[in-house]
């Protein structure tokens, strides 16, 4: 018995278990299939500009406009992907993109394919990229089982980088012998090829435990938290250090290649074959980084590498010479952006990961393109190599604010679902979920000598219940009450409050709450009200409810608990 439990321990700690289940795996192979479409159609879309006027401007708009709807509409796709049927959502946005792949090919025979539309068609496939990561990335926990959401999240990474690999070097095969309307057909046929596994899929829906947020709610919900997370800001900041600068490698190789080191299309995708040879290297060696060294050094280090090789570019015109330093240079990428990515997504709880997730990919792929852009057009105005000098100073400027303000110490910060304290009591009469807004007041009793701790432990109980939906609040003292505090906030709606207490509270945001309970005397006594004329549930002994219009007053009084 002990045998086989180690090796089922052993099986599902291996990197490739996740392989094992089927839809996971057809799903997996077939985003390889579309990632490996997307890196050649972009390798075709930036050679028909090449030798167009302005092409530094022009191919960093065409990078800026695949990027930049992340910052539109990765949000509110990450709340559509928390309220709608995920697989009908995805197989929904990739009909457009298989739509879009057909127009760009067929545009491109026609021999007449105007920057204009190439840019317009650039940015809705950025749109149907942005709707649909949210939902692949929420889909994953129901083909896996929870204990190989790590190893899924890796594989996902691995499919990246051997894209980004494989590619562009595919592209550069295809391009001088059939045209760059090949490599868009070939795209758009592996985005069929997804839509026919996802219409086969059947994945184990797991049950609601109460209706779905509505969309605007669920909007504010997501924005409110990472406003309130000062550990989440902090990461974003590190990832913006990092992609700002460095986006000038991928934003100028193109023009690099062509005009500094006379490449053909087949020696530009041997460079970005290079990078990716590095990127996959960078996702083996990166379990063992993390394992020797602590997250400050390995950011520094990955850092201080990348500037090394932008700095290289600047001033070496060899393309071997260069191409062997962009393998480090991938290594450098993939080691940074895990790094900030780990900490992301371990920082985040359940309730809100994928909303704080697509704020994370708002960060990532805005800072890109925005960073393309900027490069473009610096490249225009000073040429390509003073453009990668100037961008490897902001780069070095970047490392060392990071490295004297590191992320936040997050390994105490778990997020395990915790019960919110104090409890609050059972209601007689359940109000409406549109009810409110819902005020809940908390008055305490504090000795004289632990006011002012008591006073900076609730500031940090104030973040807490404004990230899991508090608006409002406030901490006070009644005038002429010795050792008084009353703590004062307000929820929406009581759908939101009930969320706030029973599904948005975790074991760090309790800790918070705890240690503040400790410096009072006792715990809080709790008082809460819900605005007049809202409609309640009346709650039967059986636990049934019945909705029944409440008078205003009556409700007020029901409404209003003692704990």
């Amino acid at each position: 018995m002990q045998t086989a439990a180690s090796k089922a321990s052993g099986s599902a700690s291996s990197a490739w278990a996740p392989l094992r289940s089927g839809a996971f795996r057809a799903v997996w192979l077939m985003t390889l299939a579309v990632n490996i479409g997307n890196w050649m159609q972009t390798v075709g879309a930036q050679w028909l500009v090449v030798g167009a006027p302005q092409a530094d401007v022009l191919i960093a708009l065409q990078q800026a406009a695949g990027m930049l709807p992340m910052l539109l509409v990765a949000v509110p796709a990450g709340v559509m992907a928390d309220i709608l049927d995920r697989r009908r959502l995805i197989i929904g946005v990739h009909l457009c993109t298989m739509a879009i792949c057909a127009g760009l090919t067929m545009v491109t025979l026609d021999g007449a394919v105007h920057p204009g539309v190439l840019l317009a068609m650039q940015f809705a496939l950025g749109v149907s990229v942005a709707l649909s990561v949210p939902a692949l990335g929420a889909l994953t926990p129901d083909l896996v089982p929870g204990s190989q959401l790590t190893q899924a999240s890796a594989l996902g990474s691995i499919s990246m980088n051997v894209s980004r690999a494989i590619g562009p070097a595919i592209a550069g095969l295809l391009i001088p012998r059939l045209g760059p309307a090949s490599v868009f057909a070939a795209d758009g046929l592996a985005v069929a090829m997804f839509i026919a596994v996802m219409l086969r899929l059947r994945p184990t829906h797991r049950p609601a435990t109460r209706r779905p947020e509505r969309f605007a709610a669920g909007l504010r919900a997501g924005a409110r938290y990472v406003r309130h997370a000062p550990v989440v800001q902090r990461i974003m900041l590190h990832a913006l250090l990092f992609l700002l600068p460095a986006s000038a490698l991928w934003a100028l190789l193109p023009m690099f290649a062509s005009r500094h080191l006379h490449l053909s299309v087949s020696g530009y995708g041997i460079l970005l074959a290079a990078l990716g040879i590095g990127a996959v290297l960078g996702a083996l060696v990166q379990p063992r980084l993390r394992a020797a060294l602590c997250g400050r050094r390995i950011a520094l280090a990955a850092g201080a590498t990348y500037v090394c090789v932008i700095l290289v570019l600047a001033c070496v015109q060899q393309p071997i010479v260069v191409a062997a330093a962009l393998v480090p240079a991938g290594i450098a990428w993939v080691v940074a952006l895990a790094h900030v990515n780990a900490e992301v997504q371990n920082v985040l709880p359940a309730w809100v990961r994928a909303r704080g997730l697509a704020v994370y990919q708002v960060v990532i792929f805005g800072g890109q393109g925005v960073g393309a852009l900027a490069w473009g057009f610096c490249s225009s105005q000073i040429g390509t190599r003073w453009t990668f000098a100037a961008a490897a100073g902001c780069l070095a400027a970047g490392v060392w604010a990071a490295w004297h303000r590191p992320l936040h110490d997050t390994t105490r910060m778990s997020h395990h679902p915790a019960a919110m304290w104090p409890e609050h009591p059972a209601v007689e009469v359940e109000p409406h979920p549109d009810a409110g807004p819902v005020l809940v007041v908390c008055k305490y009793q504090v000795a004289k000598a632990d006011e002012d701790a008591f006073v900076a432990a609730m500031h940090d109980v104030g973040r807490s219940r404004q990230r899991t939906g508090a608006n409002d609040w406030r901490l006070s003292r009644p005038l002429g009450t010795a050792g008084e505090f009353v703590e004062t906030y307000a929820l929406l709606s009581w759908d939101e409050h009930q969320r706030h207490i029973h599904d948005r509270n975790t074991t760090w945001e309790k800790s918070l709450q705890d240690r503040a309970a400790s410096l009072a005397a006792g715990p809080p006594r709790v008082e809460r009200f819900v605005a007049p004329g809202a409609p309640s549930a009346q709650v039967d002994r059986d636990g049934s409810g019945t909705a029944e219009p409440a008078d205003g007053v009556r409700a007020l009084d029901l409404v209003s608990a003692t704990g």
